[in-house]
């Protein structure tokens, strides 16, 4: 009975380890990603900050404003349940002095090489950086980064999430397999654009604001 339950016990923990085998072959994490002190000043300043926009779309078109939001909101939702593409966010403005230190940051020579380090591809520098907020209601459609790079990225800012709160970033393979990642501060995913078609989605988010970095390595 004991070599029974041993052996259920080794099989249970081989099976997981090959889920987690594949579903990382779709995405790499970095925990710890920023310095600790230029991630407290990210937070400081974006929490203490009201140069957000509310973001949503018509088709490819990102229309940034903090205009006619409940009837743009509306019309996003409107597009989710039409199964066609659509958000609805808050991002930072883009000429914000922290987003510029940002991407001096993400583009210095050491962080350049970490992710090439990561990736084992030559990474040259980023594109289109930008810092979202996601409150309640707010969500990202399925969709492709397709041209926008070699890898997409995102680095997590939140010091606590309830995963209750939805707003994961799910990638979906081609077995249409969803494979959730959750918001953890500072950890940082790469998802490999180029190789194949990866489409992803975040979840509505359903309480509290998720914060977020996002942009391509090229």
């Amino acid at each position: 009975m004991n070599l029974i339950l041993i052996f259920i016990f080794l099989f249970i923990i081989f099976i997981l380890f090959i889920l987690e085998y594949y579903c990382k072959s779709y995405y790499i994490v970095k925990k710890n990603f920023l310095d600790k002190s230029f991630i407290e000043k990210i937070n400081k300043t974006i929490l203490n900050d009201k140069e957000w926009l509310y973001t949503t779309n018509i088709g490819n078109d990102k229309i940034k404003h903090n205009k006619d939001i409940k009837s743009r909101r509306k019309n996003s939702l409107k597009l989710l349940k039409s199964d066609k593409f659509s958000y609805s966010k808050y991002e930072y403005k883009n000429e914000a002095p922290i987003l510029k230190e940002i991407t001096e940051y993400l583009n210095s020579s050491e962080v350049l090489k970490q992710i090439s380090e990561l990736t084992n591809k030559k990474i040259t520098k980023t594109t289109d950086i930008f810092i979202s907020k996601f409150e309640p209601g707010d969500f990202l459609s399925v969709h492709n980064d397709i041209n926008l790079g070699r890898y997409a990225f995102i680095i997590y800012l939140n010091e606590t999430w309830d995963r209750s709160c939805g707003g994961d970033l799910n990638l979906i393979t081609k077995e249409n397999i969803h494979i959730p990642i959750y918001p953890e501060y500072n950890k940082l995913v790469l998802m490999d654009i180029k190789s194949r078609e990866l489409p992803h989605y975040i979840n509505t988010v359903k309480c509290n604001n998720r914060y977020a970095i996002t942009g391509w390595f090229m």
